[in-house]
């Protein structure tokens, strides 16, 4: 299970890092990695994802790497198609973990059926007070039986998995870097945070601002149709003439006029479950940057002729998403290719499905409490002589009781615990002892605490890099207000270049290593470049601007410095976004994570009980068959005449 957390994880973080470095080996790995994790959870989205990733790489069409044989290249492409067809046969036969036969080693079914059959009768045939014994199990006995079944070693595990001297309790959290052990999640999931985790928050001024609830609403409650923009201009303007306004209830207004346009519905659609998931309540990631870049660039690209902006802007037409529904194909298209650069890491939901899975199956209905301070009896739940159904023991406390007094209104009903005694797996010798150490979990709980860690790494990484492009965009307009200067000298004789003043500027830097130094040169040397993009390349002199071209005109300096200024502008809504995003990963992640360090003991002592329970049941049988047997030979037995 580690290894498939750990790969998947791997190949996450390819994908996040460069999606065309992946290589039809990569989509073959992280296929398999998933349908494995599907065979070990029994849950079907993993089969799902490993079908979607296969898929991804089957669309590769030319080979890559070390794929570039052809030979290769079919080869993998084949065996891409086979954990296709495996995983599509394996979600279709699925079988829930519940549903797995545990009765009795997996007997044959009719010899199971008689067996069980039997047990029952044997046990509604038994008085009430037997049926409670049943619930008081012999400690020293129960030690007996799994010395002479499994030997000293594992009686000695099981022992230490009794919890007599460990605050009585049957549940606890252990922490898998230091010693520390603790009695409820709150306290070991802030242990780990405080100790392991090492989560420093930037300055409150320099976290990004996510939308409110109330935009948020107006979002998720909309139909997103496309409107027919031709007619929509001719009801504006004949509401205009008469002073009559638009009214949008919760950002929609019912009165615009549909276009019958598949494509653009197409799309509008795909954008709106984009937005939508990013306005969860309980997760939202939406930047009020990146919605302020939406909202500008429909204002820039909505083509409504001879319409006032000034009634538009008395509508709020700007301020409610509906705008977004009046662009046309090509600037819808561009603005869902925009927002799906902002992808979502695959590790939020998987680390979570795997770990609630682990929880899921470590969660125990049954209380187990003692008798006595020197015998230690194990006193088993008093609702397993009924017939109700049994919730889960959230606490795991231990009580010290005297059967006597624990069972003495009790009064049994039906044969359910017969199915519970007969309802147990194998006795895993590994998982036994990994548990009487405090291990079962240690290499899962290490794999999910490094996922953690490198979440925390990326913001880190996010922040640094707003930063550098907050400290850009100070000094590309450190650069714009030189240039503007030089427009607005009186003598025109004493104006000079654009690129002579910025070179100037760059003298008058020379021995100052301050970031804001070495950001200006960088943008000096984007700009006599000619980029499209900041490069926020460091430059720790000015001898590397001194080598560029001589040659700059005006012209191209302030089109580069508006070309840089534009690039700038796109980028901070995607960072901001991609801060928020990461901030809720790592939330769901800590959430979840520390379930792993839970030691629930009873899942080592209730498979030793329900064997030795078992025992005594069939012991029971056999004597009543023996008993049996008896009376029909002393029946048929001829008796002897007296004379």
């Amino acid at each position: 299970m580690l290894i498939l957390v750990a790969s998947v994880d791997a190949y996450s973080m390819a994908t996040l890092l460069s999606p065309n470095a992946l290589t039809l080996r990569s989509f073959r790995g992280y296929a398999r990695s998933l349908i494995k994790l599907g065979d070990q959870l029994r849950i079907n989205k993993f089969y799902e994802k490993a079908v979607s990733k296969a898929k991804l790489g089957m669309s590769i069409t030319s080979p890559q790497g070390k794929s570039t044989d052809g030979g290769y290249f079919t080869k993998i492409k084949t065996e891409l198609q086979n954990w296709i067809d495996l995983a599509t046969t394996k979600m279709q036969a699925t079988v829930a973990v519940s549903d797995i036969g545990t009765m009795d080693n997996q007997k044959e079914p009719g010899e199971e059926d008689t067996s069980f059959d039997r047990l029952k009768k044997i046990w509604v045939k038994l008085d009430d007070k037997t049926k409670i014994n049943f619930l008081v199990v012999d400690f020293e006995k129960l030690i007996g039986y799994i010395q002479d079944k499994h030997g000293t070693e594992v009686k000695e595990h099981f022992q230490k998995c009794i919890p007599i001297a460990n605050n009585l309790r049957w549940r606890c959290w252990k922490c898998h870097i230091c010693s520390q052990v603790n009695y409820c999640f709150t306290d070991c999931k802030m242990h780990i945070l405080d100790n392991h985790v090492h989560n420093s928050e930037p300055d409150f001024s320099a976290r990004p601002k996510c939308v409110d609830e109330i935009l948020a609403d107006m979002i998720c409650c909309g139909d997103w149709k496309p409107v027919d923009t031709a007619e929509a201009e001719n009801l504006i303007k004949d509401r205009a003439k008469r002073g009559e306004e638009f009214v949008y209830v919760n950002g929609w207004c019912s009165d615009w006029p549909e276009a019958k346009d598949r494509e653009r519905e197409n799309v509008l659609k795909q954008f709106a479950e984009v937005l939508k998931s990013s306005c969860a309540k309980e997760n939202c990631t939406l930047s009020c940057t990146l919605w302020d870049w939406l909202r500008d660039y429909t204002e820039e690209n909505l083509e409504l002729p001879g319409v006032p902006g000034i009634y538009l802007d008395q509508c709020c037409f700007f301020k409610n998403p509906q705008c977004i529904c009046f662009l046309d194909l090509k600037h819808l298209e561009h603005i869902l290719k925009y927002f799906r650069q902002l992808t979502t890491d695959v590790r939020a939901s998987l680390v979570p499905k795997v770990v609630n899975q682990f929880w899921e199956n470590s969660q125990v209905k049954e209380r187990i409490d003692l008798e006595g301070v020197a015998t230690y009896n194990l006193l088993l739940d008093k609702r397993l002589l009924y017939e109700e159904e049994l919730e889960s023991d959230k606490i795991g406390t231990v009580e010290h009781y005297k059967s006597t007094g624990i069972f003495e209104d009790v009064m049994p009903k039906g044969d359910k615990i017969v199915s519970w005694i007969l309802d147990c797996p194998e006795i895993d010798r590994e998982f036994v002892s990994q548990m009487a150490n405090g291990v079962h979990n240690s290499k899962l709980w290490l794999a999910a605490l490094r996922i953690v860690r490198c979440v925390i790494r990326k913001k880190e990484s996010y922040y640094d890099k707003r930063r550098k492009m907050l400290t850009y965009e100070k000094m590309l307009g450190e650069a714009e207000t030189i240039c503007d200067r030089e427009d607005t000298r009186k003598n025109v004789n004493q104006r000079s270049t654009y690129e002579s003043a910025l070179r100037m500027k760059c003298e008058d830097l020379v021995g100052k290593q301050d970031d804001d130094t070495k950001c200006f040169l960088s943008v000096v040397r984007d700009v006599f470049e000619r980029q499209s993009s900041p490069s926020f390349e460091v430059f720790e002199d000015k001898k590397c601007i001194s080598e560029l071209s001589s040659t700059v005109p005006n012209d191209d300096v302030k089109k580069s410095l508006l070309t840089l200024r534009k690039s700038l502008k796109e980028k901070f809504p995607l960072i901001d976004s991609k801060i928020l995003q990461n901030k809720s990963t790592y939330e769901k992640l800590i959430d979840v994570f520390p379930k792993l360090s839970a030691v629930e003991y009873r899942l080592v002592v209730l498979p030793f009980v329900k064997k030795f329970l078992q025992d005594k049941l069939k012991k029971m049988m056999k004597t009543n068959s023996s008993s049996v047997a008896a009376g029909d030979s002393a029946e048929r037995k001829p008796k002897k005449r007296h004379l």
